[in-house]
């Protein structure tokens, strides 16, 4: 080993000599031993390498195992031939505009494969030709139920579907009792009343305190039997006597209750449950259960359908039931309905970004399951129905299949939200209008004025296009009617007494009239025929 040390040495001092340039380069012998040295080395320099970042590399992979976990699949649902997505029933109170959830962040008002529109020219107060119209605070729009002739199955795109709820819904799993000192006994007997959009919950105090004070109550709703979340609609403000309001409630939806006591310990076992179906306050003119929120025909003007906001579908004249989701547990109430081109399907579109099809209407994607900035407000199909747009009341604007995006009021300042959009002529550009009247035109869809800035005394519900001149019109909740661009004005309910307020509007292709909608199923024909209500 000596012997070894020495002549190492010596071949070293060989290749220092060659390097100062004192001696020519060393024979095969000391490359040998040179080579030899370097492998050394660079094994002892990758085993303190190796040693040094094993701790590291374990700590992160612990941190990851930590924090990543498998999301549940989604649930299918059976209802009438329909196929759609809805989001989870996070995302059902989400606003719309600006997707933030899934896939790569998209900012307000820009599709999935779109850009951000850039703001159009604002909607200045026009002059219509007839009608009155006027600006107030936004009626809410009301959501939808579907009547299923023939009830098949439905496919849901992604997102586990459930029934809209107030509040946060949370797991489908209660609170345990704690049963620890201090936690109460469980409530008594729970009754629920139904009312205007709203259910009056009321219950006894625990039969049993268990020497614990009753400091609060906690209520959860459900719109299944037995599914009541962990988050109560009272949220974070405990009800201190024994009786609740919960609002928020989609009329014509059977709710689910139940009452949880809170103790200094800790929360109580689960009351009784108890169910209503909250109203919403007026009588329905037809077979629609709650309120009505939107309408479509068929392109020969001889039939037409109305949805509630259930997602039930009444169809009247020649129009075909093609199924609806009136079955289907849905996390946000239908917002409204749409024909394709040739009459023979329909979709249905929720508040959530859900779009559900039905007959030969096709399903091309849709913002359900992703957080959005605003409720979407509205859809309308391209001209030859391989796509649509959906917009929200902060004016993003979604497009799929075969919809362009042109642009939208997602992220600009606006005076009122966003309550609907219409197709223009060419089928290359649409308006939005806000619940203010006012107009805003993308693409080449021209902009022929607005009620924007006019006074009104109600809110504007909707728009539609006159495909006889290109024009576009105008509907407040009252069922005035304002006409731009040359279009025909057949006709309003604006100096009636109605029962309930309007809408929307749809158009006959066929003759340009058009047909209003209350939300008690009423419907009123101008230069359209009248083939029932409700």
């Amino acid at each position: 080993m000596r012997d070894w040390a020495i002549d190492w040495a010596y071949e070293l001092k060989e290749w220092l000599s060659w390097l100062l340039g004192e001696s020519p380069l060393p024979a095969k012998r000391a490359r040998m031993m040179l080579a030899a040295s370097l492998v050394v080395v660079g094994l002892l320099a990758a085993g303190v390498v190796s040693a040094f970042r094993s701790p590291a590399r374990s700590t992160r992979t612990t941190a990851q195992d930590t924090a990543t976990g498998v999301a549940p699949a989604p649930a299918s649902a059976s209802a009438s031939n329909a196929s759609g997505a809805s989001g989870n029933a996070a995302s059902s109170s989400a606003v719309a505009g600006q997707a933030t959830a899934a896939g790569p962040p998209s900012t307000a008002g820009r599709s999935r494969n779109g850009r951000h529109g850039s703001r159009a020219r604002s909607g200045a107060a026009g002059t219509a030709k007839s009608g009155t119209a006027t600006s107030s605070p936004v009626v809410p729009s009301p959501s939808t139920s579907v009547i299923s002739a023939t009830p098949s199955v439905a496919q849901a795109g992604p997102g586990a579907l459930k029934a809209p709820v107030p509040a946060v819904a949370g797991k489908a799993t209660p609170p345990p009792a704690s049963g620890a000192p201090g936690t109460p006994g469980a409530p008594g007997t729970v009754h629920a009343t139904a009312g205007q959009d709203s259910s009056r919950v009321t219950w006894t105090a625990p039969a049993s305190n268990r020497n614990a004070t009753v400091v609060g109550y906690n209520v959860y709703v459900a719109t299944r039997p037995g599914t009541e979340g962990t988050s109560p609609a009272n949220g974070s403000s405990l009800v201190t006597g024994t009786s609740y309001v919960v609002s928020g409630l989609v009329p014509g939806m059977p709710y689910y209750f139940e009452v949880r006591a809170v103790g200094p310990g800790g929360i109580s076992g689960a009351s009784t449950e108890a169910s209503a179906t909250p109203t919403t306050g007026f009588k329905s003119v037809g077979s629609l259960i709650g309120q009505v929120v939107g309408m479509a025909s068929d392109p020969q003007g001889t039939g037409y359908w109305l949805v509630n906001s259930i997602g039930q579908i009444s169809a009247h004249g020649t129009a075909g039931n093609y199924g609806s989701v009136a079955s289907l547990p849905l996390n946000a109430p239908v917002e409204g309905i749409v024909a394709s081109p040739d009459g023979r399907g329909y979709w249905e579109v929720a508040r959530d970004g859900g779009v559900f099809a039905f007959g030969d209407a096709h399903f091309y994607g849709s913002m359900g399951g992703t957080r959005l900035n605003g409720a979407v407000v509205g859809l309308t199909a391209t001209a030859d129905g391989k796509g649509y747009w959906e917009v929200a009341a902060d004016g993003g604007v979604f497009a799929f299949g075969d919809a362009h995006f042109y642009g939208s009021m997602g992220g600009q300042t606006l005076n009122s939200p966003v309550v609907g959009m219409a197709l223009d002529a060419s089928g290359n550009g649409y308006w939005e209008v806000g619940a203010d009247g006012g107009i805003f035109a993308f693409g080449d869809a021209p902009f022929y004025g607005s009620m924007g800035g006019q006074v009104s005394n109600s809110p504007v519900v909707g728009m539609a296009l006159d495909p006889i001149t290109g024009g576009y019109w105008e509907v407040t909740s009252d069922g005035s009617i304002s006409s731009f661009g040359g279009a025909v004005y057949q006709g309003s309910t604006g100096m009636l007494d109605l029962n309930a307020p309007i809408a929307g509007m749809n158009v006959d292709q066929a003759t340009g009239g058009y047909w209003l909608v209350s939300w008690d199923g009423g419907v009123f024909a101008f230069g359209a025929p009248f083939n029932g209500a409700g």
